[in-house]
Parts: C-alpha cells; structure tokens; sequence
C-alpha cells in the first residue's frame, strides 16, 4: 500500500538526503500523486512478477514534503532502483525492498557522451564534404593534390583511379 517502514541510510549527505521522517507514512502522503502512483505501480509490478524490478527515476528532495531542508545534494538528482519483493511473513502484508542509488553523475557523463558523438558525428560529415571538394584552378583547370602541388587533371585521376584517358580536340 506504499507505506514506509523502513529507511536506511541517508548518512550520505553528498548523495542522499536523510528519509528517516518518512517511516510509517505512505507515498501519497508525501509525494504529489503522479510521482507516487508511478512508484506504487512499480512496487506491485515487482510483488506480482515477484521479481527484482530495476527503475530509473528522477527526483529532487523538493518532491518530498519534509526532505525541502534537509542537507544533502540541490537539484533534480537521477536515481536507479532495484525492488525486490520480499517473501510473505505472516500476518504481514507483501512488501519490497527498495534500493536506491545516486546516479546523477554517471547520467550527466552519459548525456555528455551522447552529446560528443553527436558533434563528432557532424564533424564527419563535414570532413567527407570537404575531402569530396576537389581545388581546381579557374584558369588552366589544374588540380591542387594534397602535398600542394598542381596536377595536370588527367594525371591526378589516373593516379588515383582505374581511369585511363585517350586525348582528342573537340570542336570548340
């Protein structure tokens, strides 16, 4: 039913805050609704599997009422999750284990190498328009190769195709 009942940890001030205050109160009483119902529909989803469920999640200690001034890490902070359903006691009802981990900093490097090969991607791009540009002088139609040198063009083909050229004299 989404009722604390046990939090541990929270001494990591750098990547947790403390969740102490949150024992014996249910999600809803301490999240806003969409927040809570999705992790409640994660805790059944492991209890009906019963199965470890991995979830990554966002969250800032602004979405928990009571977490607002507590010392620990600003901001929007990425979290993976592992619940793991626990075996029926009796007289007790189904419950999880809900394991959290601060990956907030290998989300960020994630996000940067997207980004990376996003650039270097384009970058690509524009080295093989560039490689694809062939300096020809406007005037003797000579090809620059790439030491510098001018190449007559017939030359410059055959040396790097299987091209051959047979010369002749065109009207104009």
């Amino acid at each position: 039913n989404g009722v604390y009942l046990q939090v541990l940890g929270g001494s990591d001030n750098d990547n947790y805050h403390d969740g102490s205050h949150l024992i014996g109160k249910r999600l809803h009483d301490v999240m806003e609704k969409k927040i809570a119902d999705r992790f409640l529909a994660k805790i059944r989803l492991a209890l009906s599997s019963d199965r470890v469920i991995r979830y990554v999640y966002q969250l800032s200690s602004e979405d928990i009422k009571g977490s607002e001034q507590l010392p620990g890490p600003k901001g929007k902070l990425w979290f993976e999750a592992h619940l793991s359903p626990v075996r029926q006691s009796a007289g007790l009802p189904r419950m999880v284990v809900w394991m959290a981990f601060n990956i907030t900093e290998l989300k960020k490097t994630l996000i940067e190498k997207d980004r990376l090969i996003h650039e270097l991607g384009s970058a690509r791009k524009e080295i093989n328009a560039l490689r694809d540009m062939l300096p020809i002088c406007s005037n003797c139609k000579k090809i620059r190769n790439s030491r510098g040198d001018w190449e007559q063009i017939d030359a410059y083909i055959e040396t790097r195709s299987a091209t051959s050229f047979t010369h002749s004299v065109c009207p104009d």
